[in-house]
């Protein structure tokens, strides 16, 4: 009985101790969301095109595959013959950032694993994946948002610096993780970040949109976060 008594203590303190830890998640969230960064962006009405597109559990970025000044062609930068022969007519390049195992799981179509799961909420530096989309248009998302905003060159730039800087290269080329995709024109490749419950593929976005100067939440583990100051 004694015994009892003490894993019953025990299992409350657990029980406690991980409410508390939801609260102060949840307090944090709410935080970040109305804490901007870049509060005094200023908007052009003309420029290199960016598309932030989610639905509030995942974000994107649609950028044109090759802008209009020719800073970038995407298509060059991953030089892939594969995808060159599957996708030289796109306009546009979406970039994500996800979890590895979460990704690979829906590319197979498998359930989501408990441990897959347990691993984002518990455990910091999850391996990940840059996951990149070659489409005309946007992906039609369940109840989507879209901003856009036109970047200066040197937005552009800072952009880009950004977006690569998560790519793992080797021999002056990204590496691919799996040309098994969703829908048959999307991959993933290697990212140097690291996933977890407060680097998400949310808060992704929010620092690539931090890098080029563009207002965004402080803290935006999910997207409505981020959408919240994009349409202040």
């Amino acid at each position: 009985m004694h015994l009892l008594k003490r894993f019953a203590r025990l299992l409350l303190f657990v029980v406690q101790l991980l409410a508390d830890l939801l609260v102060l998640y949840v307090c944090f969230v709410l935080i970040g969301c109305f804490w901007p960064r870049n509060k005094d962006e200023i908007k052009h009405s003309k420029g290199i095109p960016l598309l932030i597109h989610g639905d509030g559990f995942h974000t994107e970025l649609y950028l044109p595959v090759e802008d209009s000044l020719q800073i970038i062609n995407w298509m060059d930068w991953f030089d892939d013959s594969i995808m060159r022969s599957k996708h030289i007519d796109r306009k546009l390049i979406s970039f994500a950032w996800a979890d590895e195992d979460w990704m690979t799981e829906v590319a197979q179509d498998r359930s989501h694993r408990i441990s897959t799961i347990a691993e984002i909420v518990a455990k910091p530096g999850n391996s990940s994946v840059m996951h990149i989309q070659w489409r005309d248009t946007v992906w039609p998302l369940k109840l989507p948002v879209t901003v856009k905003r036109f970047l200066s060159v040197e937005q552009y730039l800072q952009l880009i610096s950004y977006i690569q800087s998560g790519f793992n290269i080797e021999n002056g080329k990204p590496v691919i993780q799996s040309y098994l995709g969703f829908y048959g024109y999307d991959y993933m490749y290697r990212s140097t970040f690291k996933y977890g419950l407060f680097t998400t593929c949310n808060q992704w976005t929010s620092n690539a949109l931090n890098a080029c100067g563009i207002r965004t939440a402080s803290f935006s583990p999910f997207g409505w976060g981020l959408f919240y100051q994009l349409k202040k």
